[in-house]
């Protein structure tokens, strides 16, 4: 979100009718969603071994991988059947045969597939497959039947929420509310959000900016309550409690 002052306003000669009945020219700002939302999805949800993508955001929710010994031409056909049975999770199957088995598994975990599915011989005389999530990991048995579309449903808004869960814990975990400037400062050293009163005046966030090496604020919250303490940097009256961070 941007704050664009009157600007724009002024410039294509937008006005309103005030209370007081007189033309006003209005303050506006933008809302939208970037391509930098990407790089926060990546930066919440990923871990050491690649990427991890939200079910309801990837495109590719399965890859499905026929383990193969020799000619085995009988579990390539079963799992061209389940990329055709599960075709509305957008499945690719990988039947290369110049990779190991171990290397198409760190292959999809790195590209960040939310869930594998392995078939092999035992896996077929069984009429089974087993679903890896790749979030934590977690095994599954599931038998290959009419049922298995809605048991994969069930796995991955399972996977979903939990990615949220996660990502809303360490969020509330990242912000500490602060009463002084030398927690404030500890805070920000620990790369936290912080939450403080502020009398909102521009030159106390510049002081707090060069005492901090960086912090500065990042949003107001919306259910913000009227504040009668004093600023945690200059000891003035607060308006209000703010976020403030570095940026990395």
């Amino acid at each position: 979100s941007h704050n664009l002052g009157q600007g724009f306003a002024k410039s294509f000669e937008i006005s309103f009718l005030g209370r007081n009945e007189k033309p006003e020219i209005p303050w506006q700002n933008s809302w939208g969603l970037s391509t930098r939302l990407i790089g926060a999805t990546i930066m919440t949800h990923s871990d050491d071994k690649g990427l991890i993508l939200p079910p309801k955001v990837a495109y590719n929710k399965i890859i499905i991988i026929p383990i193969i010994f020799g000619d085995d031409k009988e579990t390539i056909k079963k799992a061209k059947e389940l990329k055709e049975q599960l075709k509305e999770f957008n499945p690719i199957i990988d039947d290369r045969t110049e990779y190991q088995v171990g290397y198409k598994f760190n292959e999809w975990e790195m590209k960040g597939i939310p869930l594998r599915i392995e078939i092999g011989p035992r896996d077929l005389k069984e009429n089974k497959v087993i679903i890896v999530r790749r979030d934590n990991g977690k095994k599954e048995a599931k038998t290959i039947n009419s049922q298995l579309i809605h048991e994969i449903i069930k796995i991955l808004n399972e996977m979903h929420e939990d990615l949220y869960q996660k990502a809303e814990s360490f969020l509330k975990s990242s912000i500490i509310e602060v009463n002084n400037f030398n927690d404030f400062i500890k805070a920000i050293e620990k790369r936290k959000l912080v939450l403080a009163n502020f009398c909102g005046e521009e030159a106390c966030e510049d002081l707090i900016k060069d005492e901090t090496g960086g912090a500065s604020s990042r949003c107001i919250p919306f259910n913000n309550e009227k504040e009668s303490s004093k600023c945690v940097h200059c000891g003035k009256p607060s308006k209000f409690k703010i976020y403030f961070a570095k940026s990395y």
